[in-house]
């Protein structure tokens, strides 16, 4: 037996025979150059290379498996792809060095790594990897090769333990996810798509294990301890079965998906009723969080929906999918979080701007109000599916009352224009950052609720951005001073009869979502599929019990 440390990117327990993967080594490429006499034949297969890479992207992007932040990626490789300025720089370098065409991609590869290496911004710095992905799909068309990438897993018979050097998102999207128990990579980022894509589908992963590939042998059994960040190969037998027991708490496959429409019923064993609602950003997760018996939709992630389209939606268009949604809710609550672009999401047909620091600028309710043109389209569109069902709005990145200000006089415009009561859907605050939840007693004259976001909560009140891997350590969801700061949130709401919810991963977590019902939330919001474990994990325990635990963990000293 041996254990061996990394960097857990997608929570869980697995345990399984590992598969290991190669991919096809197309570095040599760019060591032999042909001279061509004929560039624009040479075009031609670039051109043909490029349509056939169009095709496979739309493939990957129509899979009905895919969850809607993974749709996404590819839409933006997509875009990338039919971008008229990249297509014309390869021609032009192909037109100047007479060279053939794979000579010319593969060291544009190496002179894109060696710019995008400089870059201090983490989520920007492993953005490469998409442009990469980009590159090495032309090139293997090109070759006529990319048929031999068909899904490595299709011979396997039962789920394993896939293991790589690295993997760029269409080798996960190539994968069968149905045989795969869990990932282990030598290299990676918490931060790359790779990481939002195993968290999307739920797939216990596991990154920076340097050297694991040459360790291991086809067949070696080994297990994912993606709690603690922990691989071992080979177990012995007791080792195996104490985490056989924790993989039926953590893992999501012993909870499959039902086809039920009642809402899950989460109570504490003293019979606290806690609602459990989903983060969902298509129609598709808003039918899986139905399944699993979402109260409603605690969060609907409308950028999601402005990052599939290849232009701006018109307001037909926008609200044709809210009422979609709304369909599927069944009466149940939707809460639409204003668009929230910027730093790591942005969208290619709205306003980028260039900017040191993405994750503290100008993004949500900053863009909006910057972009108002953008901002009143949205609310028309959320103005008219009011009429439709249960409709809530969350003001995204909030940190004045002067943006709250001036986003209800906007909001309060655009519903006199649609014939619309402003009364017609409640408005909340999403609080994210600190001052929001320093200040909280400002914001109640002018708003309904109050959803607490805790990725962003965590990272701005450590200092310690969510972009960037070095600092992991300091992103403590449990940590005194932000159970502090939620237990206030709670009290102020109570104090003023208001609705106050939680979002991000701590909802997620079945290990830290007990502790917040402890602190007083009854409203959390998380994955779809998160919704029958964290249910389960709420209901071994008394409200008693959990204010205990809360307490205990609001006095540690761990800090």
């Amino acid at each position: 037996m041996r254990e061996l440390s990394g960097e857990p990117v997608s929570s869980g327990i697995a345990i399984g025979e590992v598969f290991l993967f190669r991919q096809i080594d197309l570095n040599a490429l760019g060591a032999t150059k042909f001279n061509i006499d004929d560039t624009i034949k040479e075009i031609a297969r670039l051109e043909s290379a490029i349509v056939k890479a169009l095709e496979q992207l739309k493939g990957i992007i129509d899979r009905e498996n895919h969850p809607a932040d993974v749709s996404a990626i590819f839409q933006v490789q997509l875009q990338m792809l039919k971008d008229a300025g990249f297509l014309g720089e390869i021609k032009s370098i192909v037109n100047a060095q007479k060279a053939n065409i794979e000579y010319v991609l593969s060291n544009q590869i190496k002179i894109l790594e060696s710019k995008f290496r400089s870059i201090e911004n983490e989520v920007l710095r492993t953005r490469f990897l998409d442009i990469q992905d980009v590159y090495y799909r032309i090139l293997r068309n090109s070759l006529e090769i990319e048929h031999v990438r068909a899904n490595p897993l299709k011979r396997v018979r039962s789920p394993v333990i896939f293991v790589a050097e690295k993997l760029l998102p269409s080798d996960i999207a190539l994968l069968d996810h149905s045989k795969l128990r869990g990932i282990i990579l030598e290299e990676g980022s918490s931060v790359s798509h790779v990481a939002i894509i195993t968290k999307a589908l739920g797939i216990p992963a596991i990154i920076k294990i340097s050297g694991i590939s040459s360790l291991l042998r086809a067949h070696d059994t080994v297990i994912i301890d993606a709690i603690k960040g922990k691989v071992i190969i080979n177990p012995t037998n007791p080792v195996r079965a104490s985490y056989e027991k924790l993989e039926k708490t953590y893992s999501r496959a012993a909870y499959p998906k039902s086809d039920r429409t009642t809402i899950a019923e989460c109570l504490t064993t003293d019979g606290i009723a806690v609602a459990l609602e989903a983060n969902v950003g298509s129609i598709k997760e808003t039918r899986e969080a139905i399944a699993n018996g979402a109260a409603g939709i605690g969060l609907l992630r409308t950028e999601i929906f402005y990052m599939s389209c290849a232009a701006m939606p018109s307001v037909q268009e926008e609200f044709d999918y809210y009422a979609e949604i709304l369909a599927l809710a069944q009466n149940r609550p939707v809460t639409i979080r204003l668009l929230d672009v910027g730093a790591d999401k942005n969208v290619p047909y709205l306003k980028w701007y260039n900017e040191e620091n993405p994750q503290m600028g100008i993004r949500g309710i900053r863009f909006l109000l910057r972009n108002e043109e953008v901002l009143r389209k949205h609310l028309q569109s959320i103005a008219r599916a009011s009429r439709l069902g249960r409709v809530k709005v969350a003001i995204p990145f909030v940190s004045t009352l002067a943006d709250v200000s001036r986003t209800l006089d906007i909001m309060a415009d655009v519903c006199a224009q649609e014939g619309v009561e402003r009364s017609a859907f409640r408005v909340g605050i999403m609080v994210e950052i600190p001052a929001a939840a320093l200040s909280l007693k400002h914001f109640w004259p002018s708003i309904d609720f109050v959803t607490i976001g805790t990725n962003d909560l965590v990272q701005y009140t450590f200092a310690a951005s969510r972009e960037d891997g070095n600092v992991e350590e300091y992103r403590q969801a449990a940590h005194p001073a932000i159970l502090a700061m939620i237990k206030e949130c709670i009290a102020s709401a109570r104090r003023r009869k208001k609705e106050i919810s939680l979002c991000g991963e701590m909802a997620s977590d079945p290990a830290i979502a007990p502790l917040l019902i402890g602190l007083g939330i009854r409203s959390l919001s998380m994955q779809p599929a998160s919704i029958p474990l964290v249910c389960e994990a709420i209901n071994r325990h008394s409200s008693e019990d959990l204010e205990t635990l809360a307490k205990n963990a609001l006095e540690s000293a761990n800090i």
